[in-house]
Protein backbone atom coordinates (compact mmCIF):
# COMPACT_ATOMS: atom_id res chain seq x y z
CA UNK A 1 0.00 0.00 0.00
CA UNK A 2 1.67 3.41 -0.73
CA UNK A 3 0.63 6.43 1.16
CA UNK A 4 1.69 10.29 1.07
CA UNK A 5 2.05 12.29 3.95
CA UNK A 6 2.66 16.25 3.63
CA UNK A 7 5.22 18.42 4.95
CA UNK A 8 8.92 18.99 3.69
CA UNK A 9 10.04 16.71 5.96
CA UNK A 10 8.00 13.99 5.84
CA UNK A 11 8.87 11.12 3.51
CA UNK A 12 5.94 11.23 0.55
CA UNK A 13 6.91 7.71 -0.45
CA UNK A 14 5.83 4.43 1.89
CA UNK A 15 6.86 2.06 -0.65
CA UNK A 16 9.71 -0.85 -0.21
CA UNK A 17 12.46 -1.25 -2.38
CA UNK A 18 11.42 -4.35 -4.94
CA UNK A 19 15.96 -4.38 -5.45
CA UNK A 20 17.53 -7.10 -7.81
CA UNK A 21 15.49 -9.57 -9.78
CA UNK A 22 15.73 -12.95 -8.29
CA UNK A 23 17.23 -14.39 -11.64
CA UNK A 24 19.47 -11.26 -11.49
CA UNK A 25 18.70 -10.26 -15.44
CA UNK A 26 17.58 -6.29 -16.29
CA UNK A 27 15.09 -5.71 -18.49
CA UNK A 28 14.99 -2.70 -20.97
CA UNK A 29 11.50 -1.36 -20.95
CA UNK A 30 10.77 -0.38 -24.41
CA UNK A 31 7.28 2.70 -23.82
CA UNK A 32 5.93 3.21 -27.26
CA UNK A 33 2.26 1.97 -28.84
CA UNK A 34 4.12 -0.24 -30.98
CA UNK A 35 7.86 -1.56 -31.28
CA UNK A 36 9.71 -2.23 -34.40
CA UNK A 37 12.72 -3.61 -35.01
CA UNK A 38 14.06 -0.04 -35.91
CA UNK A 39 13.73 1.16 -32.09
CA UNK A 40 15.64 -1.66 -31.20
CA UNK A 41 18.24 -1.42 -33.83
CA UNK A 42 21.34 -0.34 -31.28
CA UNK A 43 20.42 -2.57 -28.24
CA UNK A 44 23.05 -5.69 -27.66
CA UNK A 45 21.93 -9.09 -29.45
CA UNK A 46 21.58 -10.25 -25.37
CA UNK A 47 18.96 -7.67 -24.10
CA UNK A 48 15.91 -8.99 -22.66
CA UNK A 49 13.31 -6.28 -24.29
CA UNK A 50 9.48 -6.06 -22.78
CA UNK A 51 7.04 -3.53 -24.72
CA UNK A 52 4.68 -1.43 -22.89
CA UNK A 53 2.02 1.07 -24.19
CA UNK A 54 1.86 2.80 -21.01
CA UNK A 55 4.40 4.53 -18.86
CA UNK A 56 3.22 3.25 -15.49
CA UNK A 57 2.87 0.19 -16.44
CA UNK A 58 6.39 0.23 -17.40
CA UNK A 59 7.81 1.34 -14.20
CA UNK A 60 5.57 -0.88 -12.19
CA UNK A 61 7.32 -3.62 -13.81
CA UNK A 62 10.72 -2.12 -13.19
CA UNK A 63 13.84 -3.81 -10.47
CA UNK A 64 16.76 -2.04 -9.86
CA UNK A 65 19.19 -2.52 -12.94
CA UNK A 66 16.73 -1.81 -15.70
CA UNK A 67 16.15 1.02 -18.21
CA UNK A 68 13.02 2.41 -19.52
CA UNK A 69 13.03 4.17 -22.61
CA UNK A 70 10.16 6.30 -23.92
CA UNK A 71 9.43 7.02 -27.36
CA UNK A 72 7.90 10.69 -28.70
CA UNK A 73 4.15 10.86 -27.43
CA UNK A 74 2.64 12.51 -24.24
CA UNK A 75 2.32 10.57 -21.43
CA UNK A 76 1.00 10.19 -17.68
CA UNK A 77 2.57 8.39 -14.96
CA UNK A 78 1.64 8.44 -11.23
CA UNK A 79 4.60 5.95 -10.60
CA UNK A 80 7.24 8.50 -11.41
CA UNK A 81 6.22 9.42 -7.64
CA UNK A 82 7.03 6.17 -6.40
CA UNK A 83 10.54 6.23 -7.30
CA UNK A 84 12.17 3.35 -4.91
CA UNK A 85 14.67 1.47 -7.31
CA UNK A 86 18.14 2.36 -8.93
CA UNK A 87 16.48 2.48 -12.65
CA UNK A 88 17.28 4.80 -15.51
CA UNK A 89 14.60 6.36 -17.49
CA UNK A 90 15.52 8.09 -21.04
CA UNK A 91 13.64 9.40 -23.88
CA UNK A 92 14.56 8.68 -27.57
CA UNK A 93 14.69 11.70 -29.75
CA UNK A 94 14.34 15.24 -28.84
CA UNK A 95 14.08 16.34 -25.32
CA UNK A 96 10.61 17.98 -26.45
CA UNK A 97 8.77 15.25 -28.20
CA UNK A 98 8.97 13.14 -24.83
CA UNK A 99 6.15 15.30 -22.44
CA UNK A 100 5.91 13.78 -19.66
CA UNK A 101 2.58 15.72 -18.01
CA UNK A 102 1.57 15.48 -14.24
CA UNK A 103 -1.93 14.67 -13.00
CA UNK A 104 -3.49 17.59 -11.45
CA UNK A 105 -5.46 15.72 -9.19
CA UNK A 106 -2.17 14.08 -7.81
CA UNK A 107 -0.41 15.88 -5.11
CA UNK A 108 3.25 14.72 -6.36
CA UNK A 109 4.59 14.43 -10.00
CA UNK A 110 7.89 13.05 -9.91
CA UNK A 111 9.66 11.66 -6.22
CA UNK A 112 12.28 9.67 -5.76
CA UNK A 113 14.37 7.76 -2.60
CA UNK A 114 16.24 5.49 -4.96
CA UNK A 115 20.03 5.42 -4.43
CA UNK A 116 20.96 6.50 -7.83
CA UNK A 117 17.99 6.97 -10.29
CA UNK A 118 18.65 8.68 -13.32
CA UNK A 119 16.08 11.07 -16.19
CA UNK A 120 17.65 11.64 -19.34
CA UNK A 121 16.62 13.18 -22.72
CA UNK A 122 12.69 13.83 -21.69
CA UNK A 123 10.20 16.84 -20.59
CA UNK A 124 8.17 17.32 -17.46
CA UNK A 125 5.34 19.22 -17.71
CA UNK A 126 3.50 19.81 -14.38
CA UNK A 127 -0.25 20.88 -14.16
CA UNK A 128 -1.97 20.91 -10.96
CA UNK A 129 0.60 19.32 -8.49
CA UNK A 130 1.07 21.04 -5.20
CA UNK A 131 4.34 19.30 -4.34
CA UNK A 132 8.08 20.04 -6.24
CA UNK A 133 8.16 19.16 -10.55
CA UNK A 134 10.65 17.12 -9.00
CA UNK A 135 11.53 15.64 -5.28
CA UNK A 136 14.44 14.35 -4.33
CA UNK A 137 13.56 12.78 -0.58
CA UNK A 138 16.33 10.53 -0.18
CA UNK A 139 19.48 8.65 -2.43
CA UNK A 140 20.49 10.83 -5.30
CA UNK A 141 19.21 11.75 -8.21
CA UNK A 142 20.27 12.70 -12.05
CA UNK A 143 18.49 14.75 -14.23
CA UNK A 144 20.02 15.16 -17.87
CA UNK A 145 19.39 16.79 -20.91
CA UNK A 146 15.65 17.75 -19.54
CA UNK A 147 13.02 20.37 -19.91
CA UNK A 148 11.12 20.96 -16.93
CA UNK A 149 8.19 22.69 -16.88
CA UNK A 150 6.67 24.19 -13.64
CA UNK A 151 3.22 25.30 -12.60
CA UNK A 152 3.72 25.22 -8.51
CA UNK A 153 7.04 24.45 -7.20
CA UNK A 154 10.49 23.65 -8.78
CA UNK A 155 12.56 21.04 -8.16
CA UNK A 156 12.90 20.03 -4.43
CA UNK A 157 15.96 18.34 -2.72
CA UNK A 158 15.38 17.77 0.33
CA UNK A 159 17.80 17.26 4.23
CA UNK A 160 20.27 14.28 3.21
CA UNK A 161 19.50 13.70 -0.58
CA UNK A 162 21.58 14.31 -3.53
CA UNK A 163 21.02 15.80 -7.03
CA UNK A 164 23.11 16.33 -9.96
CA UNK A 165 21.15 18.38 -13.04
CA UNK A 166 22.97 18.70 -16.22
CA UNK A 167 22.22 20.49 -19.83
CA UNK A 168 18.39 21.25 -19.17
CA UNK A 169 16.41 23.51 -18.52
CA UNK A 170 14.08 24.67 -15.65
CA UNK A 171 11.24 27.42 -15.66
CA UNK A 172 7.38 28.87 -14.39
CA UNK A 173 8.09 27.54 -10.78
CA UNK A 174 6.21 29.64 -8.62
CA UNK A 175 8.92 29.77 -6.07
CA UNK A 176 12.70 29.14 -6.27
CA UNK A 177 13.92 26.62 -9.46
CA UNK A 178 15.87 24.87 -7.52
CA UNK A 179 15.63 24.65 -3.51
CA UNK A 180 18.35 22.77 -1.20
CA UNK A 181 16.92 22.12 2.20
CA UNK A 182 19.08 21.78 4.84
CA UNK A 183 22.10 18.95 4.71
CA UNK A 184 21.44 18.34 0.79
CA UNK A 185 23.81 17.59 -1.91
CA UNK A 186 23.37 19.30 -5.68
CA UNK A 187 25.66 19.85 -8.44
CA UNK A 188 24.34 22.14 -11.62
CA UNK A 189 26.03 21.87 -14.68
CA UNK A 190 25.24 24.07 -17.98
CA UNK A 191 21.24 24.53 -17.38
CA UNK A 192 18.94 27.22 -17.83
CA UNK A 193 17.06 28.55 -14.95
CA UNK A 194 14.66 31.45 -15.84
CA UNK A 195 11.57 33.08 -15.41
CA UNK A 196 10.76 31.46 -11.93
CA UNK A 197 9.15 32.83 -8.86
CA UNK A 198 5.75 33.56 -10.36
CA UNK A 199 4.66 33.26 -7.05
CA UNK A 200 1.85 36.49 -6.55
CA UNK A 201 2.57 37.25 -2.47
CA UNK A 202 3.24 39.76 0.01
CA UNK A 203 5.48 38.06 1.77
CA UNK A 204 8.44 39.16 1.18
CA UNK A 205 10.67 36.23 2.61
CA UNK A 206 9.32 34.44 -0.40
CA UNK A 207 8.79 37.32 -2.92
CA UNK A 208 13.76 36.84 -3.38
CA UNK A 209 13.38 33.38 -4.05
CA UNK A 210 14.14 33.16 -8.11
CA UNK A 211 16.91 30.31 -9.67
CA UNK A 212 18.37 28.64 -6.84
CA UNK A 213 17.30 28.85 -3.24
CA UNK A 214 19.13 27.46 -0.31
CA UNK A 215 18.32 26.67 3.35
CA UNK A 216 21.84 27.01 5.40
CA UNK A 217 21.35 25.06 8.53
CA UNK A 218 23.02 22.24 8.52
CA UNK A 219 24.69 23.72 5.49
CA UNK A 220 23.85 22.25 2.16
CA UNK A 221 26.50 21.66 -0.74
CA UNK A 222 26.26 23.08 -3.80
CA UNK A 223 28.22 23.23 -6.99
CA UNK A 224 27.39 25.43 -10.02
CA UNK A 225 29.56 25.64 -13.36
CA UNK A 226 28.23 27.07 -16.75
CA UNK A 227 24.54 28.06 -15.57
CA UNK A 228 22.74 30.24 -17.14
CA UNK A 229 20.05 31.76 -14.69
CA UNK A 230 18.40 34.68 -16.03
CA UNK A 231 14.78 36.25 -15.97
CA UNK A 232 13.49 35.43 -12.34
CA UNK A 233 11.05 37.41 -10.73
CA UNK A 234 13.22 37.18 -7.29
CA UNK A 235 17.34 37.01 -7.12
CA UNK A 236 19.15 34.53 -9.39
CA UNK A 237 21.41 32.67 -6.04
CA UNK A 238 19.24 33.26 -2.81
CA UNK A 239 20.74 32.23 0.40
CA UNK A 240 18.34 31.99 3.27
CA UNK A 241 20.04 32.00 7.03
CA UNK A 242 18.43 32.83 10.66
CA UNK A 243 18.69 36.06 11.73
CA UNK A 244 21.10 34.74 14.15
CA UNK A 245 24.04 34.91 12.93
CA UNK A 246 25.73 31.39 12.97
CA UNK A 247 28.41 31.95 9.73
CA UNK A 248 28.56 35.80 10.08
CA UNK A 249 29.96 37.57 13.71
CA UNK A 250 27.69 40.00 14.53
CA UNK A 251 29.46 43.34 12.76
CA UNK A 252 28.85 42.42 9.52
CA UNK A 253 25.41 41.39 9.70
CA UNK A 254 23.66 42.50 6.00
CA UNK A 255 22.90 45.88 5.60
CA UNK A 256 19.41 45.38 3.57
CA UNK A 257 19.35 49.15 2.46
CA UNK A 258 22.81 48.44 0.70
CA UNK A 259 23.56 48.39 -2.87
CA UNK A 260 23.84 44.55 -3.81
CA UNK A 261 27.50 45.70 -5.34
CA UNK A 262 28.28 47.31 -2.00
CA UNK A 263 31.65 46.10 -0.77
CA UNK A 264 30.77 45.31 2.53
CA UNK A 265 27.92 42.96 0.92
CA UNK A 266 30.44 41.82 -1.20
CA UNK A 267 33.04 40.84 1.89
CA UNK A 268 30.19 39.03 3.47
CA UNK A 269 28.86 37.30 0.54
CA UNK A 270 32.12 35.64 0.02
CA UNK A 271 32.17 34.77 3.80
CA UNK A 272 29.00 32.77 3.53
CA UNK A 273 29.65 31.38 0.41
CA UNK A 274 33.38 29.86 1.82
CA UNK A 275 31.25 28.56 5.04
CA UNK A 276 28.68 26.91 2.88
CA UNK A 277 30.78 24.79 0.71
CA UNK A 278 29.28 26.79 -1.99
CA UNK A 279 31.74 26.78 -5.50
CA UNK A 280 30.48 28.58 -8.04
CA UNK A 281 32.64 28.87 -11.79
CA UNK A 282 31.67 30.35 -15.14
CA UNK A 283 28.00 30.56 -14.51
CA UNK A 284 26.14 33.73 -15.90
CA UNK A 285 23.75 35.21 -13.57
CA UNK A 286 21.30 38.10 -14.87
CA UNK A 287 18.12 39.83 -15.03
CA UNK A 288 16.98 38.83 -12.36
CA UNK A 289 14.70 41.20 -10.62
CA UNK A 290 16.10 41.65 -7.02
CA UNK A 291 19.55 40.86 -8.11
CA UNK A 292 22.45 38.31 -8.74
CA UNK A 293 23.21 37.01 -5.30
CA UNK A 294 21.93 37.36 -1.71
CA UNK A 295 21.60 36.50 1.62
CA UNK A 296 18.29 36.48 2.70
CA UNK A 297 17.46 35.95 6.65
CA UNK A 298 14.45 34.59 8.23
Amino acid sequence: MNKLVHGPFFPRILRRRKGKRDFGKTITHIVAKVMTTEMVKDLSSDTLLQQHDDLDLALDSCYSGDTVVIFPGEYHAANLALLTDDIIIKGVGKREEIMITSEPSHDSFVVSKADNVKLMHLSLIQQGTVDGIVVVESGHMTLENCVLKCEGTGVCVLTGAALTITDSEITGAQGAGVELYPGSIAILERNEIHHCNNLRTSDSSKSTLGGVNMKVLPAPKLKMTNNHIYNNNGYGVSILQPTEQFFIVAEQTLNKGAASGDKKDDKMLSKVMQNLNLEMNNNKIEANLKGDIRIVTS
